[in-house]
């Protein structure tokens, strides 16, 4: 299993910058770089940044939506990426339920559309004339083609777009309690049988190390914000009391993360997030390679302390896994 770090568009210039002089060194497999809609930074201009200031490790976009960009833009920039490295990635969803919203946008079919955008990205990249009139191209010819492959992970939780992920792309980007993530990966892999390429398990979800009452009170706002996005069928396969997030959800509606933190439980922090000491987060991280995830991502929010944070968990990652490989064999 490989660690991964996981990080937004929300960050900072200085923390980007702090990041891309140690992870070559710190012993990550990778770095998957989500996308806050609407905030400052932009998620091809960073993860290119990321590309270009760092030798070793696997970058990847996890993930951007074609709802909010045009796919001829989306194909030319990861194109670029690919050019800059054959480390980058290429992570697609739909989006956030929240964010989507916000937007006022809702999508008929999301399962399609995705496997109509990934076919589009490739007949793209290989240089062809390219037609799809539910994407609003007629006849369109791409100047240029990549050369080799730009590997697509699809961020996905409902059943249609799980199944897509496994017919159509090179890997998966899973987020949700653990029953559902044992219960996705098994029906999945099942379904991966019949192929004979490398197929990807990647499991991000929150992770905040624990080291007082404020990192404590970090990780339930993050639940509480994580239970509202979250698909009611992803929750209830799980066993979730959905009375005790419909409670969330409305205090997070009504009166903010502060107020809607104070009702998450015990149980629900189990669900939806790692928490812990340091060594406490890798013991979790490595339960789900016994369920047959391939990569795990932490963060953020990482903690009050980011910058600590990172440094006691890759460096406890690095003990524990060595470990973990001795009594695997």
């Amino acid at each position: 299993m490989n660690l991964s770090l996981g990080l937004t568009t929300s960050i900072s210039t200085g923390m980007v910058k702090w990041l891309t002089d140690i992870l070559d060194q710190i012993g990550v497999y990778g770095v998957w770089v989500g996308e806050d809609i609407g905030k400052l930074q932009d998620i091809f201009t960073l993860t290119g940044t990321i590309l270009l200031e760092t030798e070793r490790v696997k970058v990847g976009i996890g993930v951007t939506s074609p709802l909010i960009r045009n796919h001829t833009t989306i194909a030319r920039a990861a194109a670029t990426l690919m050019e800059i490295s054959p480390r980058f990635r290429l992570g697609l969803g739909v989006g956030g339920l929240q964010d989507l919203t916000l937007m006022g946008l809702k999508v008929e079919k999301p399962a399609k559309l995705m496997e109509e955008s990934i076919n589009l990205l490739r007949a793209v990249w290989r240089g062809g004339q390219v037609s799809n009139l539910r994407l609003g191209l007629t006849d369109y010819r791409p100047k240029y083609y990549v050369d080799g492959e730009i590997p697509i992970f699809v961020g996905a939780r409902g059943p249609r777009m799980l199944r897509l992920a496994a017919d159509h792309a090179d890997g998966l980007i899973l987020s949700g309690p653990k029953k559902y993530i044992e219960d996705t990966v098994r029906s999945i892999s099942g379904r991966l049988a019949e192929r004979r390429s490398r197929f990807t398990f990647v499991l991000w979800l929150p992770t905040i190390m624990v080291q007082s009452k404020g990192d404590l009170n970090l990780a339930k706002k993050t639940v509480a914000i994580v239970a509202a996005d979250t698909p009611d069928t992803v929750l209830e396969q799980a066993g979730i009391q959905m009375e005790m997030v419909e409670d969330i959800r409305g205090r997070l509606a009504t009166s903010g993360v502060e107020a809607a933190a104070e009702h998450v439980s015990e149980v629900l922090m189990e669900h939806l997030c790692i928490s812990g000491s340091a060594d406490e987060i890798c013991e979790r991280f490595l339960e789900y390679s016994r369920v047959g995830v391939d990569e795990v991502v932490f963060g953020p929010p990482y903690g009050r302390n980011p910058r600590e944070s990172i440094e006691k968990v890759t460096e406890a990652w690095r003990v524990a896994s060595e470990v973990w490989n001795q009594h695997k064999f």
